[in-house]
């Protein structure tokens, strides 16, 4: 125990320099940035010293950071940004330096009557964002500080069509509203990874009388043909089957050995596929045949069939 004791104390010491050297590097980083911004405050640059300030605040954060930050934001006009600076630099130097708590809670007093606010009204499911920045959904509604200025405002939800506008925001006090108004987006449908407008199937061709109608049923007549045939084949397998079972099995096929059931289970689904091949076949051949007789009569049709043990074939002029 003693030992692990000495070893986790060694390696204390051995990372120690590391983080202060890690450590020394952000604070060194930070004061030039503050000194940066300084200078360019003295200058009267607040626009470019504000953002090496916050810098500076993000590398080695400090109460006295944030105080000439918030001032920074101040004098640039950005009263909402110096308000709540000014806020978290208080409550930072409360208790080691309570005169810098003292003034930063004297500007957050002058403030508040001069800040500018933008209310965003928008319905629940939205997602809104100002500037960029997303914005809770509790805040929908109430009027939030904002710096003066330009602001965009983007909103987006399923099945809506995304919503942006652009507002000016005036100075000491101004108000401003923004209202979310979402429109329904166009319903489509996903084809591949292509999505294309749903569009209404145009009409069917009907100029060449009833010439469709007598291809479909001459289409309908040789699947049903097609299907006897299958039936046929299948029937015949069947039959097959069932001979080869019979030296396995007794007379009334109730009994049979293992090979010679397994035999009979196949003679009954190759049965079984041919029923319902020569069902299918005749239904279809039959409505094949009532569509073209009711197709309308323009002009003569003719019509062939040929069957083959490779299917059926069907020609003919229409």
């Amino acid at each position: 125990m003693r030992r692990l004791a000495w070893v986790g104390l060694a390696g204390a010491l051995l990372w120690a320099p590391l983080a202060r050297a890690a450590g020394a590097d952000d604070k060194a980083a930070a004061q030039a940035m503050f000194d940066e911004g300084r200078k360019l405050m003295d200058q009267g640059k607040y626009a470019e010293a504000c953002p090496k300030l916050e810098a500076s605040q993000r590398l080695d954060p400090g109460a006295g950071t944030l105080l000439n930050l918030a001032a920074c934001y101040e004098k640039n006009g950005q009263t909402a940004s110096a308000w709540v600076t000014y806020t978290d630099a208080a409550t930072a130097s409360r208790d080691r330096h309570p005169d810098w708590a003292q003034r930063a809670d004297a500007r957050v007093k002058a403030l508040q009557p001069t800040l500018s606010h933008l209310t965003i009204d928008a319905p629940s499911g939205v997602s809104v964002t100002r500037d960029g920045k997303p914005i809770d959904a509790g805040s929908f509604g109430a009027a939030m500080p904002v710096d003066p200025g330009h602001h965009v405002i983007d909103a987006t939800a399923p099945n809506k069509k995304p919503f942006h506008q652009e507002v000016d925001v005036g100075a000491k006090g101004a108000e401003a509203r923004v209202t979310v108004k979402l429109e329904d987006a166009p319903v489509t449908q996903q084809t591949g990874t292509t999505v294309n407008p749903i569009t209404t199937p145009p009409p069917p061709d009907t100029s060449g009388g009833g010439s469709g109608m007598k291809i479909a049923g001459i289409a309908m007549i040789g699947v049903g043909v097609a299907g006897v045939i299958v039936g046929g084949i299948f029937g015949g397998l069947a039959i097959g089957k069932k001979n080869d079972a019979a030296p396995l099995c007794t007379s009334d096929f109730s009994k049979c050995t293992t090979a010679g059931k397994a035999i009979v289970d196949d003679a009954l689904a190759f049965g079984t596929v041919s029923t319902v091949a020569f069902i299918a076949g005749g239904v279809l051949a039959a409505g094949g045949i009532v569509v073209y007789l009711l197709a309308p009569k323009k002009k003569e049709s003719t019509v062939s069939f040929s069957v083959s043990p490779f299917g059926v074939s069907m020609g003919g002029s229409f």
